[in-house]
């Protein structure tokens, strides 16, 4: 019994370290996931700026269209003859 008396101060250490390792993982785990929130907080507020930034460019566009719309018909026949050209290639 000796020997195993003189190896359990190894045991509590080792619970020890384990006990703590696993309280540095449940740190590391909480903090990622706040990382996470925060992340998903800047992103959606980029997606609303890009949706705002899209739906300005749509109503230029389209107040563009309306003052030239003569234009705008050439301009859309262009892009059209352009492209098939490049389909029937």
């Amino acid at each position: 019994m000796a020997a195993k008396d003189a190896k359990m101060p190894d045991h509590y250490a080792l619970r020890d370290e384990v006990e703590t390792i696993a309280k540095h993982v449940a740190t590391l785990r909480k903090d990622i996931e706040e990382l996470g929130a925060s992340v998903a907080r800047a992103g959606g507020h980029q997606a609303e700026r890009i949706q705002h930034a899209a739906s300005e460019s749509m109503q230029a566009l389209e107040t563009d269209v309306r003052r030239n719309p003569l234009t705008a018909m050439g301009i859309a026949f262009g892009v059209g003859v352009v492209f098939g050209v490049i389909v029937l290639r």
